[in-house]
This record gives C-alpha cells, structure tokens and sequence, in this order.
C-alpha cells in the first residue's frame, strides 16, 4: 500500500514502503505522475497543502522537479500555486468536469464508430482482457479505476487514437475526481462493467448505432448524478 500524503507529510513508515525513483525516466516527470494519481483518486483532497521541502524529502529528490511537477499540475488544473507562500490541492472544478465530458464524449464516439465498421475484431482482444480482469477485480474503488481507465484507453489504441486518450488524459482530472466519488455507491462498478461488455458486444456485432448509444449512456452517468455528487461533497467542489 502506498503511503497517503495529508498536507504534505508522508504518514506511516518511509522504510517500509517506500517510493521508487526509476533512474530510466526523467524524475520530474515521476514525482508529477505519482502526485496526480494521488490527486485524481483522492488520498491528497482538495485545500491539503503541499510542501515543496516535505515531498522532495518523501520521494529523495532535490525540490527543482518537486517545482517542476508543481508547474505541471497546475497547468492541468490540480493544484493552486501561490508563490513565496503555498501551494493547494484545487477544488474540482464543474465547469472542467463538464468541459472534459463533452470533449470524452465526442472522442469516445468517434472510437466507438471506428471500431463497429472495422473489419478486424481482433483490435479489441486488449479490451475484452481488461474486462476480463474488471470482472475478477476485487472491485476496491481505487483499483477498479485504473482498470476503467486502461479499459477505455485500449479502445483509443484498437481505433489508433492513442495519442487522443493522452488529450483526454491530460484534462480529466477534475472528471476523474468525481468517478472516484461515484464508485463507491452501491452497484456503481457492476453497472460500469455490464455497459463496457455492452459496448463490446456492439462493436463485436458491427452495430453501429447501439455501440454509440451504449456509450452514451456509459459517459452520461456522472453528469446525471453531479448534483447529487456535488450536494454530497460540497467542500470539494469550487465553481
């Protein structure tokens, strides 16, 4: 289990799990990586504090690619800077979480269409896997959303869209919060995985016209259940 970082301070025993810099990969790119999915499946929540000093001690870098995935976040959005003073987790923003969606929405469609009038059903093998492991997942919110994730970003390869789930990669976070939010309501991941076998029945049968509306009706859930979300974690959510 990794260790959560509440305002900065890693909790529990450094020793005992501790993070790995890879030498292979540019470090700033690791440490914005790593603060992102801690941001998107909220263990840092909106309004923590992140020290600069504390976190280059946590991950045992010097504080320029701390600075540098400060930089990057909040380009993205995440965090909220404020020179020479502090830097703040950021409120998940409705209006990015309704942008985003519209942008997912046309994206995933597209692949969607690309998918049932391809010749070639073998694209979606990766899909039907990551199913496969959804369906024997332990159904813990936190992994089952990188197993949708990985889900959805195999049908943007099948359809050779993959640098377009980078795009929608780099604007979800605000979205991505909120999925987190919803998966733990009772029959959430039952449901998200029954619609994505759904979609895969579709394009498997070339039918072109359910596949689109099994993905709209996939992508419309957490715009229908946003103000009940939003009424529920009122705290989180900015304007």
């Amino acid at each position: 289990m990794r260790q959560k970082i509440t305002g900065g301070i890693p909790e529990g025993s450094l020793a005992a799990t501790p993070f790995q810099i890879s030498r292979n990969r540019p470090v700033a790119l690791q440490v914005y990586e790593d603060l992102r999915d801690r941001i998107v499946s909220l263990d840092l929540r909106p309004g923590y504090s992140l020290s600069r000093a504390v976190l280059a001690d946590f991950y045992g870098v010097s504080q320029t690619p701390v600075r540098e995935a400060f930089l990057k976040l909040e380009q993205d959005g995440l965090v909220e800077v404020f020179p020479q003073s502090k830097t703040l987790i950021a409120p998940i923003s409705i209006h990015k979480v309704k942008s985003t969606h519209f942008l997912r929405t046309s994206l995933e469609l597209e692949v969607a269409h690309n998918l049932a009038l391809s010749l070639d059903k073998s694209k979606i093998a990766p899909a039907e896997k990551m199913l496969a492991e959804q369906r024997h997942s332990s159904m813990e919110p936190g992994v089952f959303s990188k197993l949708d994730s990985a889900f959805h970003r195999s049908l943007f390869i099948a359809a050779g869209y993959e640098d377009l789930w980078e795009v929608v990669r780099e604007h979800s976070g605000h979205l991505d919060r909120v999925r987190c939010l919803q998966l733990p309501t009772p029959g959430k991941i039952e449901r998200v995985i029954f619609q994505h076998g759904k979609i895969l029945d579709a394009i498997r049968a070339s039918d072109l016209q359910t596949a689109e509306s099994h993905v709209r009706d996939h992508l419309s859930g957490s715009l229908m259940e946003l103000d009940t979300i939003i009424q529920n974690n009122r705290e989180m959510f900015g304007a």
